[in-house]
């Protein structure tokens, strides 16, 4: 009995040694999807930062319980006037021009993107196996605007206001209709303190409408011991509760200034960590855009119409050095 006890202390003993020093703080859910599709019971928006450093997104929309929680993925590559033809798409019509639901936004890098090239391509798949109650939507959040009718600089100025439409789009097609809704935008648009965001703004009318989601792109100092208490991967951890509410505001990318001594990540509610900021691979370009030498030819149009910098991302020519220049890593 003697030897027993002692066996026992020691084992204590050992387990106190390797325990994490945050060891007593709640710890990630194992269940990172899970744990974002629960928030859906307390907002009609979960909004996640885009596009997606990893899979996490297409593995969401993959998950069988995204289907009949979610009922609409509001994207930002996507151009509003176009929402019949992306409608018709989604719901498995066919619609051989698709691509210019996301090549013709106000956002040339759009054009480009792999990741909402799939994305639509996905949510599609996905409905072919869904009753129609449970059939996902995709909401195009980008300003109307029709390239053709774009032949200077001025013809820009209603199409500028990007949030704007955002706001317009969720207003009318998702929170009015209490529906749920997953957002996929750049974090400015979705940060809900009090700023000029979408999210910000429709929260104005709709209090607490959104749970934000920010995706870590690395700590701006002591990065390797913090990525180190995030711990495995992939993980979805509140701000509110853990250590990461402790930090110092300015360990987080908040892109602008907070009085001394602010905690935590301002606006955001979770953070998803999909693994070492060194190890995140660059979003690679559609080569069906790359080889399209009209698609090519009509942004060069455009850069023209609008008096486009040589050096503005609007020319492909720009774009595709800037590329060339960059590596597959996020960082390296």
């Amino acid at each position: 009995m003697r030897l027993f006890k002692t066996v026992l202390a020691v084992l204590a003993a050992a387990t106190l040694v390797a325990a994490p020093a945050d060891a007593g703080q709640p710890r990630p859910p194992s269940d990172p999807a899970g744990a974002l599709l629960a928030a859906l019971g307390t907002h009609s928006i979960v909004a996640k930062s885009s596009p997606d450093p990893g899979t996490f997104v297409f593995d969401l929309i993959r998950d069988p319980r995204f289907p009949g929680r979610v009922n609409d993925v509001v994207v930002e590559c996507g151009n509003s006037r176009l929402q019949p033809m992306l409608d018709a798409y989604i719901a498995g019509g066919d619609v051989p021009d698709i691509s210019h639901v996301w090549r013709d936004t106000t956002q040339p890098s759009c054009g480009f993107s792999l990741f909402y090239e799939q994305l639509f391509a996905l949510v599609r798949q996905v409905n072919t196996t869904q009753p129609a109650a449970k059939k996902i939507r995709v909401l195009a959040g980008d300003p109307p605007i029709d390239w053709s009718r774009i032949t200077s600089p001025a013809d820009m100025d209603p199409f500028h206001d990007r949030d704007g439409s955002i706001v317009s789009v969720v207003k009318t097609q998702v929170l009015q209709k209490h529906r749920k809704a997953l957002m996929l935008f750049g974090l400015s648009h979705l940060k809900h303190d009090g700023g000029s965001g979408a999210v910000a703004q429709l929260e104005r009318e709709y209090p607490g409408a959104a749970y934000v989601v920010a995706d870590h792109y690395g700590f701006t100092t002591d990065n390797k011991r913090l990525e180190q208490r995030l711990g495995s991967w992939p993980s979805l951890t509140p701000i509110a509760g853990s250590w990461l509410g402790t930090l110092d505001t300015t360990y987080f990318p908040t892109n602008r200034d907070y009085p001394p001594g602010t905690r935590g990540f301002p606006g955001v509610d979770a953070y998803l960590y999909q693994g070492p900021v060194d190890l995140l691979l660059r979003e690679p370009l559609s080569a069906r855009a790359i080889l399209d030498t009209d698609f090519l030819n009509e942004l060069r149009r455009r850069a023209t119409a609008i008096d486009a910098p040589p050096d503005g991302l609007e020319w492909p020519e720009f774009f595709f050095d800037r590329e060339r220049a960059s590596g597959v890593l996020l960082r390296g």
